[in-house]
């Protein structure tokens, strides 16, 4: 197969072909969708995606990398300025807000899981080292900050972000999925905190102060 070489590409051609593929995977699919449907969609030659991305799997694995860029980025750059207990926050609502501006995408993949359908190694692989490094991140934010006095030390930390990690999951299938009302992702948050901190906390989703759970 011919492939276009650097002479023959645009600079923003990269980032063309990562939008379309993030419109059609989230909407038909990942084996619903192909090279030459995103070609269409991205306005280029099915041989230029062939010079950025030898595979589907590989253009796959790009768009993934490309909706988690901004929180990454985001987390980066903020995390110096605040202390363990504001990163715990920031992490929390970075994993919601990330649900919810890519609800189709997320929603695609867990569809794939929940029933039982094969999905390349390189897919789950991938997800699943995002997963893990974030759940890393968490259990290290929480250790720091129990060690501060910062967050309750009622719990071992892995043990708190399995929990905060198994609450934010049930909710957020519960939005994609069960429910045609969203549920109370500000009222579950502010009961996270609450558990967490034992004080009022101001929720990163919405901005908004929330108060933690009675007894809390």
């Amino acid at each position: 197969m011919a492939t276009a070489g650097p002479h023959t590409q645009s600079p923003d051609s990269r980032d063309e072909i990562l939008k379309a593929a993030i419109q059609l995977f989230a909407n038909r699919g990942f084996h619903e969708t192909s090279m030459s449907e995103v070609a269409r969609e991205a306005k280029v030659s099915k041989a230029l995606i062939f010079w950025h991305f030898k595979t589907k799997e590989e253009l796959f694995l790009a768009v993934l990398n490309k909706l988690l860029e901004p929180y990454v980025i985001d987390f980066a750059e903020e995390s110096e300025k605040l202390d363990e207990r504001e990163q715990i926050k920031k992490l929390i609502g970075g994993y919601v807000n990330f649900v919810r501006e890519n609800a189709s995408s997320v929603s695609f993949f867990l569809r794939r899981f929940m029933n039982g359908e094969e999905m390349p190694d390189t897919f789950t692989e991938q997800i699943r080292r995002l997963y893990d490094l974030y759940q890393a991140l968490l259990t290290d934010r929480i250790r720091l900050a129990q060690q501060k006095g910062l967050c309750s030390r009622s719990k071992q930390p892995d043990v708190m972000a399995n929990f905060v990690l198994a609450a934010l999951n049930g909710l957020l299938i519960n939005l994609l999925f069960m429910s045609r009302m969203p549920p109370d992702l500000d009222g579950a948050l502010a009961m996270l905190y609450g558990l967490l901190f034992g004080e009022r906390s101001t929720d990163p989703v919405r901005g908004a102060a929330s108060e933690p759970p009675a007894g809390c």
